[in-house]
């Protein structure tokens, strides 16, 4: 019986009891979904403000799918540099090199992004805006077990 029991009836019950947590919604990645409306209602945003964060938002997201695409494709080709027969230190210095230009490029990208919003917003949206954020950012982190103190933002480090 007590077999039985371990076996079964134990494993059962955790799986019961887990469950729930993975019926919570959960907001798409992109922002759309039900929580997009509240965002912009509580930052109380004009339509011409609605308009202009729509427009900077997605003319981010596609110059990042470029820069991370050029950042994908040369991480490929130094993992493929470092796996030759006889590797070239120099070829994978530079390559390193190129690497390095392309997460710049993204954070200088970011950078611009978050420039331009502040142009957009008033002081006091900017605020709600950066609490916001900055409150996203710390879930994100924790969740990914990426930093979470005031230095790293809850940003990750890069990955190879």
């Amino acid at each position: 019986m007590y077999k039985i029991t371990r076996r079964f009836i134990i494993p059962l019950l955790i799986m019961v009891l887990a469950l729930p947590t993975f019926a919570q919604k959960r907001s798409l990645k992109d922002g759309s979904g039900p929580g997009k409306e509240d965002k912009f209602q509580k930052l109380q945003l004009t339509d011409e403000q609605e308009d202009q964060m729509e427009s900077l938002r997605y003319d981010h997201e596609k110059i990042l799918i470029e820069l991370k695409a050029d950042l994908k494709t040369a991480q490929l080709d130094l993992k493929k540099l470092k796996r030759a027969d006889e590797p070239n230190k120099k070829k994978i210095h530079a390559q390193i090199e190129k690497v390095g230009k392309h997460r710049i490029a993204i954070d200088k990208a970011r950078a611009n992004h978050h420039l331009e919003v502040r142009k957009v917003l008033t002081e006091d949206q900017f605020k709600m805006f950066q609490k916001k954020m900055k409150a996203k950012s710390h879930h994100r982190g924790k969740r990914k077990g990426g930093f979470s103190d005031d230095e790293g933002e809850g940003r990750r480090p890069y990955r190879k």
